[in-house]
């Protein structure tokens, strides 16, 4: 038997995690934006910041689709 997990609660997930997503993408923009990082791990973080983002636009769409 194979359990799904209700709407209501794929939306509470959704949103914790939306939120981790967001302090973690302006925690790494603002390690970038010191300038204290070497260059290539500034260019490293700067991958994570675009994963992070596209990451929190497929939150974003999940849960604006949710509510209606």
């Amino acid at each position: 038997m194979t359990f799904k997990k209700s709407i209501k609660t794929q939306v509470e997930e959704a949103q914790f995690e939306l939120d981790d997503c967001i302090e973690a993408k302006e925690v790494i923009e603002n390690a970038v934006a010191c300038g204290f990082l070497f260059d290539a791990h500034s260019l490293v973080c700067q991958n994570w910041i675009k994963e992070y983002q596209q990451r929190i636009d497929y939150l974003n769409n999940f849960l604006e689709g949710a509510k209606k």
